[in-house]
């Protein structure tokens, strides 16, 4: 099975590199006819160049292309789906026929779709419709204004999310809201309120709801917020303690849930977010997975989602691993919806505080075995580490194993900071990946952070990419951080976060050229598929975004405002605004198509 599977792929990426081989053979010699050749030049161009009048072409702006020499182009020639030219206005008028759709664009910037290579879409988009969303506020009072709207317009009992991606470092007044002020706006409403991933905030109803009193056994790891004199303040301090609280929070039914993730997948197209390493954690089940895959079936994903199952129990029991991908077979497939192996959590097995992390013997036979399945089966794995320790005890099973990447197996690891510069020559050494977390809602106080601590040794972000090590970024949204694009390529280029601190010299910061290529090509060479998606090069997967303003050259601070007035995901329209919008397909007028109004 697994032989038939590799060269059915082999044969599919080698019809993939014969197709782009021949479109650019046949643009060629188009362009060798705009040149100033004659006789058999001329005769031999024409026999290759049968222009394929395009679907779609976009002209006159700053096309940002991402191949190996950061071309910038005018205009682009899309058909079935794939970029089929890419070049000047003149060169792109032989591909504009009659049916041919013209986008003007107006001078403005264009660049690759972009890729989150690490973020919980899924998990986020099967209740968003029903959430609250804080991630964009300067100002608590315009939170609580959105909770008391709510609570006007929604039933009595029924339940106010905000279900994290905001900080109160973001806000002007600075600071959490009060138990008092959510009974106070919404007193018959149960609100749960999270805070990235560290900790929630109750309101008496919710409280109530979910049956947490003072007498309530506190879930290990977790804690519910006392004041001295033993009253709840409503806050559930640690994963554990509000994951007792959601874990009891009605889910919607699966019809809704499906049109929930639908209006998710447009807010990244806002964005320019076109494609996704999407984390399947213990909240997503099996029945809502097949949701996106009758989704891609049906046509109606927006974004390419390229998901990984993560498993925390895969370090002290590997056999559930076997049952999951049993599950995943029973999913169909697609460029729409791909299986992208599994998530190991290395760092549940140690405190993250300890920088002396180390694996029980048992532990490291389970880790043992569990790397042995990826290798035998072929599946792309991922580890959070977390630390530079424990990103060397990884390192050494994986040479223990010799689980090392195989063309058709790929490896990242995740989630760490402050490695030394050894421990990422280690990594680049067995061909691995590194996927970079963003910190741009970092707040100065967070334990996690003072936890990493800083060392002399540690590689800067721009000496990893810089030494050639494959890495991507992911904004590991959306309740660990916001997940806008566009504030994390603002942190990859500044080394600023939302709170106003620095995270880093300004000499580790990356260059924008070379932040856009981890959110671009990246993100496509973490999944090998370096020959789809990346840049703006024939035959890839016409996946682009028109900015509304230019990368490149706005002002530092604006460039966590940018947003997209155009996605394209296979060259078909998922996200606009004014002043793109529905256009004409055909042209009836007896005008040339390349006229502008």
């Amino acid at each position: 099975m697994l032989a038939n599977s590799t060269a059915q792929g082999y044969h599919q990426l080698m019809s993939a590199a014969a197709r782009a081989f021949f479109r650019r053979l046949q643009f060629f010699a188009l362009m060798l006819l705009l040149g100033s050749c004659s006789g058999a030049e001329v005769d031999f161009a024409r026999s290759l160049a049968v222009p394929q009048p395009a679907d779609v072409v976009l002209r006159n702006g700053k096309v940002l292309t991402l191949d190996r020499n950061f071309s910038i182009k005018e205009a682009v020639a899309i058909k079935d789906g794939r970029f089929l030219a890419v070049g000047s206005d003149r060169e792109m008028r032989l591909f504009a026929g009659p049916r041919t759709r013209i986008i003007d664009l107006g001078g403005r910037t264009v660049i690759p779709g972009l890729i989150d290579a690490q973020i919980y879409a899924t998990e986020a988009g099967l209740n968003w419709e029903r959430e609250i969303h804080w991630h964009d506020l300067r100002t608590l009072a315009d939170g609580l204004k959105m909770i008391a709207k709510a609570a006007q317009s929604r039933p009595a009992g029924s339940w106010i999310i905000v279900a994290g991606g905001w900080t109160p470092a973001q806000f002007a007044e600075g600071r959490f809201p009060t138990l008092a002020e959510l009974d106070a706006i919404a007193p018959d409403h149960p609100v749960y309120l999270q805070h990235l991933t560290e900790d929630a905030l109750l309101n008496s109803a919710a409280l109530r709801t979910v049956g947490i009193t003072g007498k309530t056994v506190e879930p290990k790891g977790g804690r519910f917020e006392r004041t001295a004199g033993g009253d709840l303040t409503g806050w559930l301090r640690g994963m554990p303690a509000w994951r007792f609280a959601y874990a009891k929070i009605p889910k919607l039914s699966l019809e809704r849930a499906r049109h929930s993730l639908r209006a998710c997948f447009g807010e990244l197209n806002r964005f320019g977010v076109t494609s996704i390493g999407d984390l399947h954690g213990e909240d997503v089940s099996f029945a809502e997975r097949r949701i996106l895959a009758d989704m891609a079936r049906a046509g109606e994903l927006t974004v390419r989602i390229h998901f990984s199952m993560e498993l925390d129990s895969a370090i002290d029991e590997p056999r559930p691993l076997h049952s999951a991908a049993a599950e995943v077979k029973q999913l169909p497939q697609s460029d729409w919806f791909r299986f992208g192996g599994f998530a190991v959590d290395m760092s549940r097995a140690d405190s993250m505080t300890d920088p002396a992390a180390s694996l029980s013997p048992g532990a490291k036979e389970s880790f043992r075995q569990t790397l042995r399945f990826f290798s035998e089966a072929g599946y792309p794995f991922r580890l959070r580490t977390q630390h530079d320790s424990i990103t060397n005890l990884a390192l050494d099973e994986i040479e223990r194993v010799n689980a090392v990447p195989l063309p058709r197996q790929r490896v990242a690891f995740t989630d760490f900071e402050g490695a030394s510069a050894a421990t990422i020559e280690r990594i680049k050494k067995i061909g691995a990946g590194v996927i970079v977390q963003s910190r741009a809602m970092s707040e100065e106080d967070s334990p996690a952070l003072r936890a990493m601590g800083k060392s002399s040794e540690a590689a800067t972000l721009r000496g990893i990419f810089e030494g050639g090590v494959t890495l991507g970024i992911g904004s590991n949204g959306f309740r660990a951080n916001y997940f806008s694009p566009m504030l994390t390529l603002w942190w990859l280029v500044t080394g600023k976060t939302v709170a106003g601190t620095t995270r880093r010299a300004p000499s580790g910061n990356l260059s924008r050229e070379q932040a856009l290529r981890m959110y671009t090509a990246g993100g496509a060479a973490l999944t090998a598929e370096s020959h789809r998606k990346g840049s703006i090069e024939i035959d890839k997967f016409a996946d682009l975004v028109v900015l509304n303003a230019d990368y490149l050259t706005v002002p530092d601070d604006q460039i966590r405002s940018l947003e997209s007035m155009l996605t394209m995901v296979g060259g078909r329209v998922v996200y606009f605004t004014k002043p793109f919008g529905p256009i004409e397909t055909a042209h009836t007028d007896g005008a040339s198509p390349w006229q502008t109004n």
